[in-house]
């Protein structure tokens, strides 16, 4: 394995009449920034350096074995520096991670951010040839390095502030430097660690929206929501530090605190003598596609003592339809051990009819904006109560999500579906609140105190 011994051991590589230090062909650290260094200084060319990584990587060793990894790694090192015509020099910094600086002459901007695409296009079209099971997409942060007066490392940093501020965005292939993404990712990482400092001081909190059953007249479900309070006890609202949490990586994390906090409420309601009802809880595609993700729940649940079908995983339909073969051998594990699986927001994706068959889940759950949507003409309306019939005929239970108004309510249940989960009947409750309101007759409970 060829990329096991390079870790270890260093190389030298004769070019050009000097010795470089070398990892996969190219540069050492020194050798680069000197190189750099002295095409600025000279002002021979237009450079743009670039900072590259690429997402999943570790997935390719786990399921495809280190050689595999050890090929991507080398094959990147190639396409996109020693054999790239563009390329002056080169350094790999990492496991995946790589810095290069391209001769733009002539080139505009746009045109270099085309080129770069087109490059990541070709090379993921391989990628996903070769390995299918692992979902890749190459990072590409440019720096045009326009001040010749900027410290080599500055200018490297510059290329990588770029590069970060597009981490989980999917549809981005590289990014110019701008102050606007610089500061982006400043702010990213201020809210990365108010969240780390709310998760020590305790003020993160699971909010609870009741599922309700309009047959039965009461709460046969729940859905737990991430809630986080500032110092001063004020809430910040989800959509300020989730899709941050999504683009820096921490978004695993917040999913076990979430699971853990979950199955501590479960487990509070029952010594207080209630009898909960299952709450399901959103689990992100990169923690369904980690490892661990099984032993985890089942650790949670011998800890807490809670029986399986109180707690389900919920996962939107986007990520079924575009991961399903990664995730599914956790989801059946899952399902063995009597957890449920819902798919969440159906109807936000194109795909997923043809997969409806295929999708190994207990609930389906609509999407509120596809729903709302479409219960507004008569199309929409019958397309809604097709789904329904549909859905229940290959036997999944079904959630309405985002229902506010009596008239919806009524259409949705003529169709056929029960189960209501929408502001007409309640909003998310903190969790004292939620059993005060959906479990009277039972027992007070001291959760919370």
């Amino acid at each position: 394995m060829i990329l096991a011994y390079l870790r270890h051991v260093i190389y030298f590589k004769k070019r050009g009449g000097y010795m470089e230090n070398c990892y996969l062909g190219m540069a050492g650290h020194n050798v680069f920034n000197n190189k750099v260094k002295d095409i600025i200084h000279k002002n021979e060319h237009s450079v743009v350096l670039l900072a590259l990584d690429i997402s999943n990587f570790k997935y390719i060793n786990d399921f495809y074995g280190m050689d595999e990894g050890d090929k991507v790694m080398q094959d990147i090192a190639d396409y996109y520096f020693i054999n790239e015509p563009l390329c002056l020099a080169a350094h790999g910094i990492g496991f995946d991670q790589f810095r290069g600086a391209y001769n733009v002459d002539g080139m505009t901007q746009e045109d270099v951010v085309s080129y770069i695409t087109k490059k990541n296009e070709k090379f993921e079209a391989e990628l996903s040839e070769r390995y299918p099971l692992v979902y890749q997409h190459v990072y590409v942060g440019l720096y045009f390095y326009d001040n010749h007066e900027l410290d080599v490392r500055m200018a490297v940093d510059r290329a990588n502030l770029a590069k970060k501020s597009t981490k989980g965005r999917f549809d981005i292939h590289c990014c110019i430097y701008s102050e606007d993404n610089c500061n982006e990712y400043l702010e990213h990482m201020d809210m990365s660690n108010e969240f780390v400092h709310a998760y020590n001081e305790n003020r993160i909190e699971i909010f609870l929206q009741p599922k309700i059953s309009v047959s039965e007249g009461k709460a046969v479900g729940a859905e737990a929501l991430v809630r986080m309070r500032n110092k001063e006890g004020e809430l910040i609202p989800p959509v300020r530090f989730v899709p941050v949490l999504e683009h820096t990586g921490m978004i695993e994390k917040l999913d076990d605190i979430m699971l853990d906090k979950t199955f501590a409420f479960q487990r509070e309601c029952i010594n207080n003598g209630i009898r909960p009802v299952p709450i399901s809880v959103n689990i992100s595609r990169q923690r369904f596609t980690s490892d661990g993700l099984l032993g985890y729940v089942m650790e949670l649940q011998q800890k807490y003592d809670i029986d399986a079908s109180l707690v389900e995983l919920e996962i939107l339909e986007t990520t079924f339809i575009d991961a399903l073969d990664a995730m599914t051998d956790a989801i059946n594990a899952l399902r063995k051990q009597g957890f449920r699986i819902n798919v969440d927001d159906f109807g936000s994706g194109y795909s997923s009819l043809n997969q409806i068959a295929n999708i190994p889940a207990d609930v389906i759950k609509f999407d509120r904006v596809f729903a709302s949507r479409s219960l507004k003409n008569d199309k929409g309306r019958q397309v809604i109560k097709s789904l329904i019939q549909m859905l229940k005929m290959v036997n999944y239970e079904l959630v309405f999500e985002g229902v506010e108004t009596k008239e919806e309510l009524d259409t949705v249940v003529s169709y056929g579906c029960d189960v209501i989960q929408g502001f007409y009947f309640d909003k998310p409750l903190p969790a004292k609140e939620f059993i005060q309101k959906y479990y009277k007759g039972s027992r007070e409970s001291t959760y919370g105190t």
